[in-house]
């Protein structure tokens, strides 16, 4: 009975083998927490693979025109327009997945800041010496986005006398503020978090600076897509929803 019910565990065994697919993943880099978390729990519960690569917006949206070949995306709202242009978007796939909301990003044990307010944010500002932003150049505009909106509250030409401009990913604005680059930063909480050395120093409002929302698809031309459904269905699941809010995130309205 021993030796039958080993023969049936190696058959199911080498079935598993056979059934198991990898598929690819480009993602925004501020989802980067998210999906590092994510991904190896996909491939714990299906037995799937998922190899995983991370830009900018920008960047993500010129590899996508440019034909590079993936399963599924992660792309902020922005570039959606030109990818549904370029037909890049498996048609009824797109789905909501997260919102990442802005932040102040501090060295850790500094004070926390009241920036609940447009006066709060100007203090913060007027305090620091030096403010990173994300550079336009790397292929995201939180940083252009967060100058614009101070300019709308008075306080742009004090903002920009202190601007550090960082050409990389918002987790590269608060590596910027855990070296001593800079006293504070502004970037998706979720690209502050998992940096070490730097705690989030507090939550811009939304109506300075609307949060990043995130979606997921399947890129027109996927080679395996019952995977990649399986993938977008595990990112609606309850178990996906804790993991984005533990990472910083706010799950999608179901």
């Amino acid at each position: 009975m021993k030796c039958a019910g080993a023969v049936i565990g190696l058959t199911f065994a080498l079935a598993i083998h056979v059934e198991a697919a990898e598929i690819k993943v480009i993602s925004t880099g501020g989802a980067r927490a998210v999906m590092t978390s994510l991904v190896p729990e996909f491939e714990r519960k299906s037995g799937h693979k998922v190899d995983i690569e991370f830009g900018t917006p920008g960047n993500m949206r010129d590899r996508l025109l440019q034909g590079q070949v993936a399963d599924v995306a992660v792309a902020i709202a922005a570039i959606l327009p030109d990818l549904e242009k370029a037909g890049k978007i498996s048609s009824g796939t797109r789905m909501e997945f997260a919102a990442s909301y802005v932040g102040v990003v501090v060295r850790a044990g500094a004070p926390k800041l009241d920036v609940s307010t447009p006066d709060g944010v100007k203090r913060a500002v007027l305090m620091a010496k030096t403010v990173a932003l994300s550079d336009p150049k790397a292929g995201t505009q939180l940083g252009a986005t967060f100058i614009g909106a101070a300019d709308r509250l008075g306080f742009g030409a004090d903002l920009r006398s202190r601007t550090k401009l960082i050409l990389g990913p918002g987790s590269d604005v608060a590596e910027a503020v855990a070296k001593g680059e800079a006293e504070l930063g502004v970037t998706l909480i979720s690209e502050i978090l998992p940096v070490a050395g730097v705690e989030l120093g507090g939550e811009l409002p939304s109506n300075i600076m609307p949060p990043t929302v995130t979606h997921a698809f399947l890129v027109s031309g996927a080679k395996d897509t019952e995977t990649a459904k399986a993938f977008l269905d595990f990112l609606r699941s309850p178990d996906a929803r804790r993991i984005i809010e533990a990472k910083g995130m706010k799950p999608a309205p179901q």
